[in-house]
C-alpha cells in the first residue's frame, strides 16, 4: 500500500511543484478511496486554482505528473520483481497481469527471459504488483484526451484544435 501510495503522490506532487514553480496556484494532493477495487483507491488528484500562463506552463505541468510518478514507480517495480520468485503457474484459478512493454523488458533484465512462457511466471510480490500499478496507471493517464495528462499536453500542443483528437480517441477507445 505505501508503495502504490508514493507513486501516486509522487505523480501528483510532480503536478504540484511544477506548478508553484510556474506561478500556478493549487491545491495539494486529494486521495480518492475506492475499497472495492484491486487497488484501494482512484488515484489522487490536485485542483488548479489559477489557469497556467502559457501553453508551455500547461505542457509542463501536465507532463512533470506522470515523469514523477514513472521515476518512483520503475525502482519499486525492480525491487518488488526482485523480491518476487518464479514458480510454475497453478493448473487454474489464477490471473496474469498485462505485459506492457516497459513491464515486459523489465522481467526480462530482472529474469533473463521473456515470462510468462513455458508453463512459468513471475509470481508477484506486493511491492512488484504496486509497480506494475504505477505503470498502469501512468500509461492509461497518458490517453491524450479529456482531463488526463495526456490530453493536457495535446492541448498545450495543438490548442483547440485538440477537441478533434479528443473525439477520435474516444472512438477508438470505444
Amino acid at each position: 500500500a505505501l508503495s502504490l501510495i508514493s507513486i501516486l503522490l509522487g505523480h501528483e506532487l510532480g503536478h504540484y511543484f511544477m506548478s508553484r514553480r510556474l506561478g500556478v496556484a493549487t491545491t495539494l494532493p486529494y486521495f480518492i478511496p475506492f475499497p472495492i477495487s484491486p487497488f484501494g483507491t482512484m488515484g489522487a488528484m490536485i485542483r488548479m486554482k489559477d489557469m497556467p500562463p502559457s501553453k508551455r506552463a500547461m505542457l509542463l505541468i501536465g507532463a512533470a505528473g506522470p515523469i514523477s510518478g514513472l521515476v518512483l514507480a520503475i525502482p519499486i517495480l525492480i525491487i518488488g520483481l526482485a523480491l518476487s520468485e518464479v514458480a510454475p503457474l497453478p493448473s487454474s484459478g489464477y490471473s496474469l497481469e498485462g505485459n506492457s512493454l516497459l513491464y515486459l523488458a523489465t522481467k526480462f533484465v530482472m529474469f533473463g527471459r521473456v515470462l510468462p512462457a513455458d508453463g512459468m511466471d513471475v509470481f508477484l510480490h506486493p511491492m512488484a504488483f504496486a509497480g506494475w500499478a504505477g505503470l498502469l496507471v501512468t500509461s492509461l493517464n497518458l490517453i491524450p484526451a479529456g482531463q488526463l495528462d495526456g490530453g493536457h499536453v495535446m492541448y498545450a500542443l495543438l490548442g483547440h484544435k485538440a477537441r478533434y483528437l479528443n473525439w477520435v480517441i474516444m472512438g477508438i477507445l470505444l
